[in-house]
């Protein structure tokens, strides 16, 4: 994912329950796996979270879980897989079906000959729709793939349909019927199961399916609510009144899914990338994340190799500002997964890498400034810009963001900076969650006890994430002290790095348990004029670095606690003699200045191999 902004989000499903499978999936730049519970039983998915999971052991990348609902829709019946049909039916044009609410499989007709011997049968989820519907109606069944023509209705259980055209479908399948709407609860039983199932093993996100308003989305959050959970609900557009709701929906929502597949049989197909550009445009205006899923790269499904129209989709879902793309059945069941997803990557980079790309960002900067300050009691929205601006005006690196509820990097991804946004998080559940957001890389880092031990640890990780790199000059935006009630109230600007000081002398070797040894040491500063500051100014709480003007045997009990040492003037404690006292000190005299340069209570960096003091973590 390094320098990758836009996410990208992968269906998993028959294709990926190989633990290699899933690990290339990772390699190749999925960041969140999306699982499908109009599918699959509980003991499936659960068998293939687990899967994700260690693969993210494996390979050392995070990846976030996302539950995909079932939601208020009607499905088709099962398909009996007779190992000759690779579990689908075949359809013909004109052939005639009966579409009923029996829990029956669905059957090919049978013909002798051309004469028809018995219809083809198709189930249906929702029982009434035989009651609801009349003759001449058109159902559209998987996004439309099939059109099927009532020819008649016996208003209780049977409808006699004629196939418009031909092709194959296989279990479970989505069926629309143009201006029905089903009366189905936005929350099935099924649903409920399925979500407190999801709680319970850690899900991050909840994607509900068929959101008309936001009285829906409202609903669901309701029904989590007692599990005390900090699932995120992302809301899925899938007809017109979602999209007619769109902005109180994304006001309640963590996020919104542009489900294209059946928002293209509720909508006039000419009308979706209109609607596509309406969501992402009001998901961009009040920053949340927003997913543009649906056939992107259908075609590789079977074909090593997208169309051109399919590469200009996904470049134009990037161009319009998506937070994320999604694979389906090109990753859930198709014989390119990990193909599909070095694709997405490729044309996610090769867009953002452009100037035509940049541009649009720079121009889209300049709006979101224009909505935050049309709300300046908006605090962490305007501190949020004023940190993104600062990082414009000085070219940084990049941002750092420690944060323990990922609210501040999720403002300033609304800003689509060109910096990376590195986000240091000691909350397991905001690291994965953070994966959706644009721009953001967040790094897991251990709970801190103070602000500046947050700072530091979140640097550490950077450096060895590699994400980070000496004389890189970076805007630090956070929340201080660690837990205050503001979101945002700190701006700063680090060089990773900086040379504080110069010694002549030096000594000392850090060994590890594993026998790896390291002439660096990084801890928090205490200055002292004589033994007894020193002893004062102890905490450890974390390393500490004593920083002295005169070396005497006083000092002694306290260099046998403290993990470096810094002296100001020449000392007669010799190497061998301070390495007998602390075997794992690292030691700097003859630093000019020493007692004025380096800060109480600041973290430093000494190297005994350089004679150098850097500021800050290295």
């Amino acid at each position: 994912m390094k320098g990758r902004k836009t996410k990208i989000v992968c269906s998993m499903g028959p294709t990926t329950e190989n633990l290699e499978v899933v690990c290339d999936l990772l390699r190749s730049g999925m960041n969140v796996a999306r699982f499908n519970f109009s599918h699959g039983t509980h003991e499936y998915h659960k068998k293939n979270i687990e899967t994700v999971r260690e693969a993210s052991r494996i390979t050392k990348i995070p990846c976030a879980i996302l539950l995909d609902t079932k939601g208020p829709e009607i499905r088709t019946g099962t398909v009996v897989d007779d190992g000759k049909n690779g579990g689908k039916i075949k359809i013909n044009s004109g052939d005639i079906f009966l579409m009923t609410n029996d829990d029956c499989s669905c059957v090919e007709p049978v013909y002798d000959g051309e004469t028809l011997v018995t219809p083809g049968k198709i189930s249906l989820s929702w029982k009434k729709l035989p009651e609801e519907i009349e003759k001449d109606c058109k159902i559209l069944i998987a996004d439309g793939l099939i059109e099927m023509l009532v020819l008649e209705t016996d208003k209780t259980s049977t409808i006699t349909c004629k196939a418009l055209n031909s092709g194959s479908i296989g279990s479970k399948k989505n069926v629309n019927v143009i201006g029905i709407h089903p009366d189905i609860p936005v929350l099935s039983e099924q649903d409920k199961k399925d979500i407190e199932f999801g709680i319970k093993i850690g899900v991050d996100f909840i994607a509900a399916s068929f959101i008309s308003s936001a009285s829906d989305v409202v609903s669901i959050l309701r029904f989590i609510e007692p599990f005390n959970s900090k699932v995120r609900v992302i809301a899925k557009i899938e007809n017109e009144e979602g999209l007619d709701d769109i902005e109180d929906i994304i006001e309640v929502a963590s996020g919104v899914m542009v489900a294209r597949g059946d928002l293209g049989v509720q909508l006039a197909t000419e009308r979706i990338p209109l609607a596509q550009k309406k969501i992402i445009q009001a998901c961009n205006r009040a920053g949340k994340p927003v997913i543009t899923a649906t056939q992107m790269l259908d075609s590789m499904i079977t074909n090593p190799r997208p169309t051109r129209a399919e590469l200009t989709d996904v470049a134009n879902a990037i161009f319009d500002g998506t937070d994320a793309v999604m694979l389906s059945g090109e990753t859930a069941n198709g014989a390119y997964p990990v193909e599909s997803v070095k694709t997405m990557d490729k044309i996610a980079r090769t867009v953002e890498g452009s100037e035509t790309y940049k541009e649009k960002m720079r121009n889209f900067n300049q709006n979101s400034a224009n909505w935050t300050g049309s709300n300046p009691s908006d605090i962490g929205s305007v501190m949020a810009h004023a940190a993104y601006a600062t990082a414009t005006d000085i070219q940084a690196t990049s941002l750092l963001v420690p944060t323990i509820s990922g609210n501040t990097p999720r403002l300033i991804s609304r800003f689509r900076p060109e910096q990376m946004v590195i986000a240091a998080t000691p909350n397991e559940t905001v690291y994965r969650q953070l994966l959706l957001n644009w721009g953001v890389y967040p790094l897991l880092v251990k709970i801190a006890e103070d602000s500046e031990e947050m700072i530091q640890n979140a640097l550490k990780i950077g450096l060895e994430a590699k994400v980070v790199s000496k004389s890189d000059r970076i805007v630090m935006v956070c929340g201080m002290p660690i837990f205050s009630p503001m979101m945002i109230n700190t701006i700063r600007v680090l060089l990773v790095g900086t040379v504080l000081a110069r010694g002549q002398r030096s000594g000392g070797v850090i060994t590890s348990k594993e026998g790896e040894t390291s002439t660096k040491v990084t801890g928090r500063v205490i200055r002292a004029e004589d033994a007894q500051d020193a002893v004062k100014a102890l905490k450890k709480e974390s390393a500490e670095i004593l920083v002295t003007r005169n070396l005497d045997m006083a000092f002694v009990p306290i260099l046998r606690v403290v993990d470096g040492l810094v002296i100001e003037n020449p000392t007669e404690m010799d190497e061998e003699i301070l390495s007998l006292i602390n075997p794992n000190l690292i030691w700097i005299s003859q630093v000019t200045d020493a007692m004025k340069k380096l800060e109480p209570g600041s973290t430093v960096t000494i190297d005994s191999s350089e004679k150098i003091v850097y500021e800050g973590t290295v």
